[in-house]
């Protein structure tokens, strides 16, 4: 401790920052130096499961801790909350951090009845810069909102006062550049309208098929993708106008998308895709021509025939990986009678140097393999990571595979 007590206070400080709050109060006990730095401390951590006793003792701990902090700036505030948690505390903690002038705050909440109603200072805060709400926590937006600092938003399992609460709630986010979206079972509204000019990051997870209802994406700064959705109802979901996209991933468990929503994904450079286009005719007039990295997961019915479109409509693709993700579920099988394009992608001719297969089974994805391996013409690397744990039976996928005459003079196959 005497090498600790030789830092600056400066370097303390940012040391305690990284301590929880009831750590960080009970250094004013080592000494006479150290009494009274926690007052200084520019971030709070509350955490109601880490205090013994009643739940009076940790409310006053808070209280005495939150309003004995001086520091110039209140960095970061959050509060993680149990049942016993009486809302009025949340409510006058978070005025508290507002007057503060607080520029980041994490509200965790759980509940066994209710959700809590954010105070509405909150929604015009000037300082403001990252804002996380995780569960039991209702997003009631008044209609005038202002939060000209902030940058990063997640809403996680939150619940919403009606469709209109979060496109009002980014419409006076007009720097927000991250956003999180995830839904819960218990959600009562239906729509997630994205409306946000700033945006550089999206992510938007819907696991639950109860929940699933409109959602409508414009965002023509956004740069990173991330859609997980349990059901894709064709006319529910619309996305548009992200003409600088560069990576995207989207992962949909059933149903099927349109054309006009691979269409918005279409100036994407780095793309990962879980979904079917099994009762969407081959789009038209549209072409992936920044794609050069391509992840396609095997567990969707018609997968094989969304590979053969993005391989027509990525003329600069250069990396090919198929995956079937056997944490999740087993690759569905290709038809017997898989038929090739009718003419040979032009991605396989002039770009494609790397495929990788991650759960080949040598069946019938074998003529797809043999298909790949005679057309890619500037091919460097071929890696297969077989399903089977059969030895014979790999060493067979290998003799096959290893009899394809190559286009290209160069490649290597490699067997995991």
């Amino acid at each position: 401790m005497d090498i600790l007590s030789a830092l600056s206070d400066d370097l303390l400080l940012r040391i305690l920052s990284f301590v929880p709050t009831k750590d960080v109060v009970a250094t004013s006990l080592l000494s006479k130096r150290w009494e009274g730095l926690w007052t200084s401390v520019s971030k709070l951590a509350y955490d109601d499961s880490d205090h013994t006793g009643d739940y009076k003792n940790f409310s006053q701990f808070v209280y005495r801790s939150l309003l004995s902090n001086n520091a110039p700036v209140l960095d970061k505030l959050h509060l993680k909350l149990g049942p016993d948690c009486p809302f009025i505390d949340v409510d006058l903690w978070t005025n508290i951090a507002l007057t503060r002038r607080v520029r980041e705050l994490e509200i965790d909440l759980f509940s066994k009845e209710e959700s809590f109603n954010l105070p509405n200072s909150l929604y015009t805060s000037e300082t403001l810069e990252i804002l996380t709400l995780i569960s039991c926590v209702v997003v009631n937006a008044p209609s005038s909102v202002c939060l000209p600092s902030l940058k990063t938003l997640k809403l996680d399992r939150v619940d919403y006062t009606d469709n209109a609460t979060l496109p009002l709630l980014l419409s006076g986010c007009p720097n927000l550049e991250v956003l999180f979206l995830e839904r819960h079972v218990g959600d009562e509204t239906t729509d997630s309208i994205v409306v946000a000019p700033s945006l550089q990051r999206l992510t938007m997870l819907d696991t639950h098929a109860g929940t699933c209802g409109r959602f409508v994406v414009d965002v023509p700064s956004l740069k990173h993708l991330e859609i997980t959705d349990s059901v894709a109802y064709y006319d529910l979901r619309r996305m548009e106008n992200m003409p600088v996209l560069e990576k995207a991933c989207v992962w949909i468990t059933s149903g099927g998308v349109t054309q006009e929503f691979l269409k918005a994904l279409t100036s994407v450079h780095r793309l990962s895709l879980s979904l079917s286009l099994s009762k969407v005719m081959h789009p038209s007039g549209m072409t992936f021509n920044q794609l050069v990295h391509l992840d396609l997961y095997t567990l969707t019915e018609g997968w094989w025939g969304l590979l053969t479109c993005m391989l027509l409509d990525s003329p600069k693709l250069r990396f090919l990986r198929l995956s079937n993700n056997k944490l999740t579920s087993e690759s569905k099988e290709i038809p017997i009678g898989w038929s090739p394009p009718s003419s040979v992608p032009e991605c396989l001719v002039y770009s494609l140097e790397a495929f990788v297969w991650i759960g080949y089974n040598g069946r019938q994805d074998k003529e797809m393999a043999i298909y790949l391996l005679k057309n890619t013409a500037c091919l460097k690397t071929a890696t297969f990571s077989p399903d089977s744990t059969d030895l014979a039976e790999k060493y067979q996928m290998l003799k096959v595979l290893a009899s394809v005459a190559t286009m290209s003079t160069s490649s290597q196959l490699l067997f995991d």
